[in-house]
């Protein structure tokens, strides 16, 4: 299904170049319509042209500062057009598209990149692997099943995500979109599943979480008859990333529904790997610490993204995620061997331990 994108900068180069790479891709010229705008003109005029296009995407560059002869949008960044656009299509997505150092994006104020779904570098987004491209295209086709939703109820949502009944209060807790008489926003309801449900493991989980919830290895958990065995539990609608997101829920249950009663009275990591072996009459490969090497692990390094011991980790606090969500920890090992670690991010009353930790 191609995607009617509309790329605005204020340079005719980029402009030709890019729709000229979208068009001579393999991937891109099956998946995007690719209309090129200039931005250098008042902003209604500009406004008018998009609506005029049917936009299904828009992508914006970050800087617009090259004046015309008339000195029209002079120091206007994509970041401030990107506002206006958000204003005026409130049920498209929007991606600042540009080749500046993200370095100077951080710099802003978190709130003005709140109208933005994404930034996508220039020189990534037709790299061979794919990714951004396969990115821009399941962020289109989201908003656009959110659009056409017969209802902006809750209910409706929550079947939009296919959520299990099970989870329904439990999502409750989640600080979903907030729902007006006419219902919800397709742009707030969009960014609560992707910036909440899907990046924030608790009540979703991606492979390393969902391996350690069931106490075997990554490896294993990604291998194909146990993603058979929990074809159910996999999150495969809107917004759906590449690597994959289950239901914690439906983990649990599917693991459940195979364990004997006396495995059922251990937790789910210790006895389903030992329900599994007795089926197959195999060895699983489990979970292990990434510190002490021990199993099985209960939770998940927020830095390495690897399995690890609540006892060889420290709680961590790198964003405002939910409380429902699993908290976030650092294993002694990312303390002690990564640069990603930020101290301000722990408890103060545990920065001796840090010290004691890096000194191990």
């Amino acid at each position: 299904m191609k995607i009617n994108t509309v790329y605005i900068d204020d340079e005719d180069s980029e402009l030709g170049r890019y729709k000229r790479k979208f068009e001579n891709d393999e991937n891109a010229k099956n998946q995007f319509e690719i209309i090129a705008l200039n931005s250098q003109k008042e902003i209604g005029t500009l406004l008018n042209e998009v609506k005029a296009k049917n936009p299904e995407l828009i992508l914006v560059d970050f800087d617009l500062t090259k004046p015309t002869k008339e000195g029209l949008l002079v120091g206007v960044s994509g970041i401030a057009l990107s506002t206006a656009l958000r204003e005026e299509f409130p049920d498209i997505p929007i991606v600042l598209f540009t080749k500046i150092d993200f370095l100077n994006i951080q710099k802003l104020n978190p709130k003005l990149l709140y109208s933005l779904d994404a930034t996508i570098y220039k020189s990534d987004v037709l790299k061979e692997d794919g990714i951004n491209l396969d990115i821009l295209h399941k962020l289109a086709i989201g908003y656009k099943e959110l659009r056409n939703a017969e209802s902006k109820t809750w209910i409706n949502l929550l079947k939009i995500i296919g959520a299990p009944e099970i989870d329904y209060d439990v999502l409750k807790l989640s600080e979903p979109p907030t729902i007006s008489e006419s219902g919800w926003s397709v742009f707030d309801a969009a960014d609560w599943i992707r910036n909440t449900l899907i990046k924030y493991p608790g009540i979703l989980y991606g492979p390393v979480n969902s391996a350690t919830f069931l106490g075997i290895s990554e490896d294993a958990f990604l291998s194909d008859p146990i993603q058979q065995l929990f074809s159910e539990a996999k999150y495969s609608t809107v917004f759906a990333p590449k690597e994959g997101r289950w239901w914690k829920s439906k983990l649990q249950e599917i693991a459940e529904s195979i364990m004997e009663e006396h495995e059922r009275d251990l937790i789910v990591r210790k006895g389903f790997p030992l329900a599994r072996e007795r089926i197959n009459d195999k060895q699983i490969e489990r979970s292990k610490c990434v510190f002490c090497g021990e199993s099985p692990p209960e939770w998940v390094c927020y830095v390495l993204k690897k399995p690890v011991m609540i006892e060889c980790s420290l709680r961590y606090n790198p964003d405002s995620r939910p409380s429902i969500m699993d908290e976030a920890r650092v294993s002694y090992e990312a303390i002690r061997t990564s640069n990603e670690v930020k101290d301000d991010k722990f408890d103060p009353i545990e920065y001796d331990m840090l010290q004691e930790i890096r000194e191990m």
